[in-house]
């Protein structure tokens, strides 16, 4: 008798066999799907990305390839799927030093390109710099067709953020301190998620302004007559949550809509050693190959 070992896996993609995969869709097909999402919209999909993070980072675990088309997005919860582990990294101490040069290009941080040990921690919060900016403006904060510029650019945190309106100041400021080349100065996923919490508690604030009136319970009735206060207190509880859903549907609503690039495809062919394409939205950003990596490190990395 034959033993067999079976893998046992959810499956993140629509299928006919279950309705409920309907919801779900890659976080890089839906951000192209919509040009460029709301600032209340992306800070609530960034909040639900960073949690999975941080669990991920106290457990000492990296990615390595934090990527729009790394995550799985449900769109009736916003709940967020990060995926594709196969560059993941269990680090042995939270000072353990990374030497091999990993990652998307569009997405890679300065301290891989430096071609110096460097920590895996601090390398996967920028790279959610660039997944938040992203989604925010339709566009990478590091685009070049031509790598050897690309890494230029990255290596110098040469981006502009678009002054369009659109985006507060806390978090244009966010940005600013993930996209930051001294790694010991960029946010941990843990100061990511205070950050955030403060912009959305911001967001309540203003709404509570115009909520209903608080209604003071009178004491004796709550004495005298115990089953109205369980009542209540069902009533209450109730009504938090509808609120609760309610406020969380309002902060989903985008705002609006303008265009970016279209996309014709999402991902194509790569020739077998040559250096991964860097694409504009429209296309997944490719992992660097072990062969990729030896390729770049010797024409662009040692100058």
């Amino acid at each position: 008798m034959k033993k067999r070992i079976c893998l046992v896996l959810d499956c993140l993609c629509a299928h006919d066999f279950s309705d409920k995969t309907a919801d779900l869709i890659n976080l890089q097909h839906y951000v192209i799907k919509e040009k460029r999402l709301s600032e209340r919209e992306a800070i609530v999909i960034f909040y639900d990305v960073v949690r999975v993070v941080e669990a991920l980072h106290k457990k000492n675990i990296v990615h390595r390839d934090l990527k729009l088309g790394n995550m799985v997005l449900n769109k009736r919860t916003h709940r967020i799927t990060i995926t594709n582990f196969c560059l993941g990294k269990h680090l042995v101490s939270e000072d353990d030093l990374l030497k091999d040069q990993r990652g998307s290009p569009a997405y890679i941080s300065p301290d891989v390109l430096s071609g110096r040990p460097y920590r895996g921690k601090p390398s996967d919060m920028w790279a959610l710099g660039v997944v938040l900016f992203t989604m925010l403006y339709g566009q990478f904060p590091f685009y070049d067709s031509i790598p050897q510029e690309l890494f230029r650019k990255i290596k110098a945190a040469e981006y502009s953020i678009p002054e369009d309106g659109r985006v507060s100041e806390n978090t244009v400021c966010l940005i600013r301190k993930l996209l930051v080349l001294d790694p010991q100065q960029r946010l941990t996923a843990g100061e990511v998620l205070e950050s955030l919490s403060v912009i959305i508690a911001s967001w309540q604030s203003v709404s509570s302004l115009s909520g209903p009136l608080q209604v003071v319970p009178d004491i004796d009735d709550q004495v005298n007559h115990p089953e109205h206060l369980q009542e209540a207190k069902a009533i209450e509880e109730s009504s938090q949550y509808e609120f609760e859903n309610y406020m969380r549907q309002q902060l989903l609503l985008a705002e609006e809509k303008n265009t970016i690039h279209e996309t014709k495809s999402f991902l194509t062919k790569r020739q077998f050693g040559s250096i991964p394409p860097v694409r504009r939205l429209g296309h997944d950003a490719q992992p660097v190959s072990p062969l990729d990596a030896a390729i770049l490190a010797q024409r662009f990395l040692r100058k």
